[in-house]
């Protein structure tokens, strides 16, 4: 058996125990994969992983960005202490080869750049290489937004998680796979059930000419160019998630200015939004604006005293 194939073999198993345990097993194999075939390649020969070979393999590969890098580090990682766990010693990438990377600051729109933002989805035009992306820009984005769900949430949607009576969307194995089910507002299971009638039959609730779902590039690429038919000023790396965390944040604003009970309604918000710990809706109320932030409906002792610093915690939750 070659080594490529003891190590294929040894992955497998390792995803299988993962899976076994609740991890989502995804985009990282075509690294794990790309690293096994260099292994083969390179290094025919060696019988262990040494940090020759993992140095080789880091310093050749061209990696997007330095946060990709970063999360492939730890891939790895974890792939060779289960080898090391079955007896086939592996050298442990450690702490050195950590990637810091800049830490991503949610952009919250104003008023004005929201209603040009959502104009400009609203206005794109047909085109004959992306059939229906008239009907499906409006739509999309805005559940994105109105429900303040993550990127690829709406994008995988299948036509039967979408329920256009009762409003129900039902979200299929997201973040740390884990299923949940959230509410669409009357008015976006209106505009749901219009944008339905006029794409007809299909597996997919968004879905692409060829048949499949778009990925969350193309929708990052959609939104960066419908921000730029708005005119507005340049935004370094505005992204789609910024929909999710401008949901949160004017939620939150809109029961602070209706007089609500923030701390009661922060666990809904939790809840809905599927996040795995309380303090990543926390986290929200620090990209307030001051005046709100000082809210008497807001307790920071109380926050303080029970979540400490993890209060600012966010992970892209």
């Amino acid at each position: 058996m070659s080594s490529s194939a003891v190590l294929t073999e040894y992955k497998e198993l390792m995803n299988k125990s993962r899976a076994a345990m609740g991890f989502m097993i995804g985009k990282d194999q075509i690294y794990l994969n790309a690293f096994i075939k260099f292994c083969e390649e390179s290094f025919p020969d060696e019988s262990a992983i040494t940090r020759e070979i993992v140095d080789s393999w880091l310093c050749s590969y061209n990696f997007k960005n330095p946060k990709t890098q970063s999360n492939v580090v730890s891939v790895l990682r974890t792939f060779c202490r289960f080898l090391n766990s079955m007896g086939m010693h592996s050298y442990i990438p450690d702490e050195d080869y950590s990637i810091c990377c800049p830490v991503y600051h949610p952009y919250i729109f104003t008023d004005t750049e929201l209603t040009a933002l959502f104009n400009a989805f609203d206005t794109i035009q047909p085109h004959p290489y992306g059939p229906n992306r008239e009907y499906i820009f409006p739509v999309l984005f805005r559940m994105m937004y109105c429900c303040g769900m993550r990127p690829t949430e709406p994008l995988r949607l299948k036509t039967e998680d979408v329920n256009l009576h009762t409003g129900e969307i039902y979200i299929r194995q997201s973040k740390q796979n884990k299923d949940r089910r959230i509410i669409m507002s009357d008015d976006m299971k209106k505009l749901c059930r219009k944008y339905n009638a006029i794409v007809g039959k299909r597996e997919w609730f968004f879905q692409k000419w060829n048949g499949g779902p778009f990925t969350g590039e193309w929708a990052r690429n959609q939104m960066d160019r419908c921000w730029k038919k708005t005119g507005m000023i340049k935004r370094q790396n505005l992204r789609p998630y910024d929909l999710r965390h401008n949901f949160a944040t004017r939620s939150i604003m809109k029961w602070i200015d209706c007089g609500e009970d923030v701390m009661v309604l922060l666990p809904y918000l939790s809840t809905y939004m599927g996040h795995s710990k309380f303090t990543h809706t926390m986290y929200y109320i620090h990209l307030l604006p001051e005046r709100l932030r000082k809210s008497a409906n807001i307790n920071w002792d109380m926050l303080r005293r029970v979540y400490g610093k993890e209060e600012a915690e966010n992970d892209e939750d």
